[in-house]
């Protein structure tokens, strides 16, 4: 682990746990069928702006404990789950809102159909592509002496990832919020540590 590396995740932490914790809080917040299209647009926005921060921090870390196949599948996951995550949610907030403006006439009856299966696709691919990432930056955690963050992290990533897989869960509202929130709380917790970590090596 690059010790000079790690002491510049200290900002990188706290963007990381914001963006997280913010996207739990947002989530929460989560339009129904019934909410207006401002609303489904806002709140949507606001999560793919808070996804995409995600990738980022997790290039950083990579960097810090040192390029290997762990690593580099590592964020080559949490990229193709962060695209994943982006498609269905633009589906979901913005797609499918558009599709509703339209009279019932101009539409066919298949289309919202069609948009809620490829967002579901979508979001399915991109959870169980972030549960596996998750999980391959736990085990260069733990390698790195991060044992609890290490361990809860393969449990964050792995779990959803194979319920989702074996379909016991799906992306609908309910498997959709346990995936997503798992996966943030480790996010969140993975920020608080590399803030702590970066204060440790700075002093």
């Amino acid at each position: 682990m690059d010790i000079e590396k790690l002491q510049s995740l200290r900002p990188t932490g706290i963007a990381l746990a914001a963006s997280a914790l913010l996207a739990v809080v947002l989530m929460h917040h989560h339009p129904h069928g019934g909410d207006g299209p401002g609303l489904i647009r806002g709140v949507h926005g606001a999560l793919l702006a808070m996804i995409v921060v995600q990738p980022a921090v997790m290039a950083l870390l990579a960097r810090a404990l040192g390029w290997n196949l762990k690593t580099a599948l590592g964020l080559g996951l949490v990229i193709v789950g962060t695209l994943g995550a982006l498609v269905a949610g633009t589906i979901n907030g913005f797609v499918v809102p558009a599709i509703a403006e339209y009279p019932a006439d101009v539409i066919g009856p298949g289309i919202g159909e069609l948009a809620w299966e490829i967002n579901q696709q979508f979001a399915r691919n991109g959870a169980v592509a972030m549960g596996a990432g998750i999980a391959c930056f736990s085990v260069a955690l733990w390698q790195s002496g991060w044992r609890v963050t290490g361990a809860l992290g393969v449990v964050a990533g792995l779990v959803p990832a194979v319920l989702l897989v074996a379909g016991v869960i799906d992306m609908r509202f309910y498997g959709a919020m346990a995936t997503y929130i798992a996966q943030l709380a480790w996010l969140v917790l993975l920020g608080i540590v590399m803030v702590r970590q970066g204060q440790s090596q700075a002093a």
